[in-house]
């Protein structure tokens, strides 16, 4: 067993419990007699505090009523007849109630006086009190010959004073005792000896919100029965009545703490929601409404069924039918012929309707069929129909270009793939077999000539690997880009002058062509210098020996136009939007360098500087321009 299984068991969670409504008579007790010591009701005398006032109150309150009730309503004489009995009323050696008094009126003359030489007079709210122009003096017999509320009130009060002096300790250690069992409690609630999770006792499998409406409703509704009888009672300071408030208030508690340690039981168990009326009451109305909106449904598509089976325009026509038999039998007059010619009219129209939304019905069923070749006649439609019937057709049209499109995407992505392959799996085999001949017997000489071999085709291996993350970077976004104002001229110059060497042993002349003004671009110097080298070798690879490459740019509006324009050294018989897709060439046999990326990451750079790229084939005349922001 674990140290701490004791905090599970029954005898220890029965004693916190017991102790903490045992805790509450105590708890009232002293804090009562702490609220009386605060208000400074014992402090002084007990003939001077709020106690002694509220019992001689209680005792006084007839002599006040009758006396008053004579006063206000003018019987004067009636009122002097009282008077001249309260010797026999209330003699002075009364020993049914420990309370004496006087009356006198504004001239100070004594009306009735019962006290005698020795008695308390009172201090209190009630020991003197003038209205209606006489002075009521409340006094206590020494001798306390009745044990009336004034009695039971002075035991009360030496009771308090008793307590008083301890009074703010023990309220402070019964009030930490108490949180300190409220809390155990709570801890301890759904625990058992030996079992790591909570364990559901008894109240846990009763409904719970029934059952807190047994504990709340009923502890509340018991103490306020309680209140409501010992109210008129308690200015008596009668122990028994002190004492039914005390056991109702302890029961009261008792009830709160078996609501609060089921609550924290239901809540370690989870789902304790689930556990009640309400909750079962929501299930049963849902299972009911379910199967309703079954019921519904089921009927309503039993009905939609057999009206979807009747051709559109007999269902225009019975339905106008049916309009017309309803406004007739709600017209006066049948005969009206106005209102049947009209009627007449409106069916007519209704029923065109019908048929050409037919002719629209009949268009969407074959492009949901998947033919998109159909078109819909819109030329005897009207209004609305007509448009949308225009709009079907343009969808169908739609369709097929977006199929088109799609069948191209797919070969051109069997060609990726199949060019992919040939330009890695190339010289992946020229290195495999060159290693293969390096193993053998060979001679210095032809070692050269395999790692001559072995060099060339790993350079073009890395080369394409290289265009590869660039092309994936490019076509990402994922390159930084800087735009800064950059000369035009100075671009093409430069770049140019770079491939001087190259383009001399291509046998390719570059002819410049820039206007007078000096034009500048915003573009980042890196990446421009990126498209211009793939342009230029894209040039020297493929352009005819011994002819010209034409270069220039001009202004156009706020953007600075490019254009490259060179002859073709092989039939381009190639579209120019597939000529930019990555992994094709010119060139159908793949027998020339390269990887095809190279126009392919042009147009990804220019586009990441916000310009546009674009190619154009007219024969063997091949032309790449593109067209970047403009600055001054």
């Amino acid at each position: 067993m674990k140290h701490n299984d004791w905090a599970g068991g029954f005898w220890a969670k029965a004693a916190a419990f017991f102790l903490a409504v045992a805790l509450v008579p105590v708890l009232l007790s002293y804090g009562a007699a702490l609220a009386f010591n605060y208000s400074g009701d014992l402090r002084g005398d007990f003939y001077e505090s709020s106690i002694c006032s509220s019992a001689v109150y209680r005792e006084m309150s007839h002599v006040y009523d009758s006396y008053h009730y004579y006063a206000e309503n003018g019987q004067a004489e009636v009122l002097a007849k009282v008077l001249a009995k309260y010797d026999r009323w209330y003699p002075a050696d009364d020993r049914s109630t420990n309370i004496r008094f006087s009356i006198e009126d504004e001239a100070g003359t004594i009306l009735f006086d019962n006290h005698r030489t020795g008695d308390i007079p009172v201090t209190g709210w009630w020991g003197e009190m003038a209205q209606d122009g006489v002075v009521f003096r409340s006094y206590i017999a020494a001798d306390y010959p009745a044990q009336d509320s004034v009695y039971r009130a002075r035991d009360f009060y030496g009771a308090m004073t008793r307590l008083a002096p301890h009074a703010a300790a023990v309220v402070i250690a019964c009030a930490a005792a108490e949180l300190f069992l409220f809390i155990f409690l709570a801890r301890a609630a759904g625990r058992r000896p030996g079992r790591e999770e909570a364990v559901a006792g008894w109240q846990e499998k009763l409904p719970f919100d029934l059952y807190a409406l047994l504990l709340l409703g009923g502890g509340g509704l018991l103490v306020a029965a309680a209140v409501e009888s010992v109210e008129y009672r308690l200015d008596r300071f009668d122990p028994i009545v002190l004492a039914l408030l005390i056991a109702f208030a302890a029961l009261a508690y008792a009830l709160f703490l078996a609501f609060w340690t089921t609550l924290c039981a239901r809540v370690k168990l989870g789902k304790w929601w689930e556990n009640t009326v309400c909750c079962w009451l929501l299930r049963l109305c849902r299972r009911f409404l379910r199967w309703c909106w079954r019921g519904t449904k089921t009927l309503g598509g039993a009905l939609a069924g057999f009206v979807r089976g009747i051709p559109l325009v007999w269902r225009t026509a019975v339905g106008c039918c049916a309009v017309s038999a309803l406004l007739i039998a709600f017209e006066s007059n049948h005969a009206a012929g106005p209102l049947l010619l009209t009627l007449l009219v409106l069916s007519v129209a209704a029923c065109l309707f019908s048929m050409q939304l037919r002719r629209l019905q009949r268009g969407g069923e074959a492009l949901a069929a998947g033919d998109l070749t159909s078109q819909v006649d819109t030329s005897r439609m009207y209004f609305d129909l007509r448009r949308h019937g225009e709009n079907l057709n343009a969808i169908s049209r739609g369709m097929s270009i977006a199929v088109e499109q799609r069948l191209k995407s797919e070969r051109l992505k069997t060609e990726l793939i199949t060019n992919v392959s040939h330009d890695i799996k190339t010289p992946l085999t020229s290195i495999i077999n060159y290693v293969d001949l390096l193993q053998r017997e060979h001679t210095s000489e032809q070692e050269r000539e395999y790692l001559a071999a072995l060099d060339r085709q790993a350079h073009k291996l890395k080369k394409l690997t290289v265009d590869l993350v660039e092309m994936s970077k490019a076509s990402t976004g994922n390159i930084p880009c800087h735009l800064a104002r950059r000369s035009v001229r100075e671009l093409i110059d430069q770049t140019v002058g770079e491939y001087a060497e190259r383009l001399s042993a291509a046998r390719l002349e570059p002819v410049v062509t820039l206007p007078d003004e000096e034009l500048y671009c915003l573009c980042d110097g890196a990446l421009m210098w990126r498209v211009l080298d793939n342009l230029l070798s894209n040039a020297c690879k493929y352009a005819c020996e011994g002819t010209r490459l034409y270069i220039g740019a001009k202004r156009e509006g706020e953007r600075v136009a490019f254009s490259f324009k060179n002859i073709s050294r092989d039939a381009l018989n190639i579209d120019p939007d597939e000529l930019m897709e990555r992994f094709v060439r010119g060139d159908s046999s793949r027998t020339t360098e390269g990887s095809g990326l190279g126009l392919n990451i042009a147009r990804s750079l220019v586009e990441l500087q916000k310009g546009s790229f674009s190619i154009a084939i007219d024969g063997d005349l091949f032309k790449v321009g593109f067209a970047l922001p403009r600055t001054e």
